[in-house]
């Protein structure tokens, strides 16, 4: 089974990003579209004008949110885990996506998360991403 993961550091505490991510009017304002997230166990998770969907399985507050996740045209649902590592002064973002169609592109869905949420979230919302290196 094909897997991604990868990290993202931010320079806010890790209840910053928690909330980023689960509250649709932040949410709409960095995909600049419209969403509706209904932030419990269960609850839809519909953004990007419904091109992007899913239910949160598991959320664990300001540490983790498990979610199944796809693309509209996608046949099944893939796993996500969005878990929040709280450090001095941020946070980091460790993404581990499973379960995706096998002739998705890694890089390509890797890319699609940084530029359509992470980069948006970090310019509009103004959430620095730290250099990790």
């Amino acid at each position: 089974m094909d897997k991604l993961e990868f990290s993202i550091v931010w320079g806010v505490p890790s209840k910053v990003i928690y909330q980023a991510l689960l509250d649709p009017f932040e949410i709409m304002q960095y995909t600049r579209a419209p969403a509706v997230v209904e932030a419990k166990e269960g609850g839809l998770y519909k953004i990007m004008e419904g091109r992007i969907e899913g239910v949160f399985n598991k959320l664990v507050e300001n540490q983790e949110i498990q979610m199944t996740w796809k693309f509209n045209n996608w046949k099944q649902y893939s796993n996500v885990t969005l878990r929040l590592i709280e450090r001095e002064d941020s946070c980091e973002l460790k993404i581990t996506q499973t379960n995706f169609p096998q002739d998705i592109d890694k890089v390509k869905l890797e890319d699609g998360w940084k530029n359509q949420i992470f980069i948006p979230m970090s310019k509009i919302r103004g959430y620095p991403i730290e250099d990790d290196d």
